[in-house]
């Protein structure tokens, strides 16, 4: 089979803010300083024509200042499990069903949810996926769906994404994500979680020559509007290889 394999390096941060860590007029979580470091390896690996293995391995560093203290973690954060299969084609549109699993390894201090060593989420998503030409380019879109079942009475989460990448000149592509999650009831303390973040970034391959089926990322993520989480801005460079 054929596969992808992407390495990235995310630096996250939050705003520093003057006020308590609830913002009571936003619901937001405004740590005084919040900054975190992952690394992740994301694995796509072809089984069959229409079948897709899918795999993650992060490793996170963070360190939140709080009024009542400073709290770090560092270690492997996740493992990530699961496929995807084809279900079929209509009107140029590939529908596909995507179940995965999530470990987590490590509990993470600044999570909505309240993340702990040993927690489990399911998630089961529909992709839906078209390849298409706009002005002479190359362009496509892909749109999930996916609902995450979680457990140690965290509550389910829903999310809705979509990308769309546009090939401006052969073996450079730009991306454009809308992430869209929210928990589907109240968390336990009483907040509502809800985010709505924007990210670009560009890939960029490398020459031939020298690293074949190799490609560079450098992109940023930011939080746009959300409730109970915190206000984020993600700086990320990546390496794309596919085999």
């Amino acid at each position: 089979g054929t596969g992808e394999l992407i390495t990235t390096v995310t630096r996250m941060r939050a705003n520093e803010r003057t006020e308590d860590k609830v913002d009571l007029t936003t619901g937001k979580v405004s740590p005084y300083r919040y900054r975190k470091t992952e690394i992740s390896s994301y694995l796509e690996l072809g089984l069959f024509d229409s079948l897709t293995a899918i795999g993650e391995l992060a490793h996170t560093k963070e360190r939140s200042e709080l009024i009542v203290g400073t709290f770090e973690n560092n270690g492997i954060s996740r493992l990530k499990a699961g496929f995807r299969y084809s279900i079929g084609t209509w009107e140029d549109i590939l529908f596909s069903v995507q179940p995965l699993v999530t470990l987590h390894l490590e509990d993470i201090n600044e999570n909505p949810v309240a993340i702990h060593n040993g927690d489990m989420d399911a998630e089961l998503a529909f992709v839906l996926a078209r390849s298409d030409e706009i002005f002479g380019l190359d362009t496509f879109s892909v749109q999930e769906v996916g609902w995450s079942f979680r457990d140690s009475g965290r509550p389910d989460e829903f999310r809705a994404d979509v990308t769309f990448g546009i090939k401006p000149r052969p073996g450079t592509m730009f991306l454009l994500k809308s992430l869209n999650a929210a928990a589907i009831e109240a968390l336990p303390n009483e907040k509502v979680y809800r985010a709505n973040k924007l990210a670009f970034s560009v890939v960029q391959a490398l020459p031939k020559e020298s690293m074949p089926g190799a490609s560079i990322e450098a992109g940023i993520e930011r939080l746009i509007d959300g409730e109970g989480t915190i206000e984020e801005t993600a700086y990320r460079i990546g390496l794309w290889y596919r085999f």
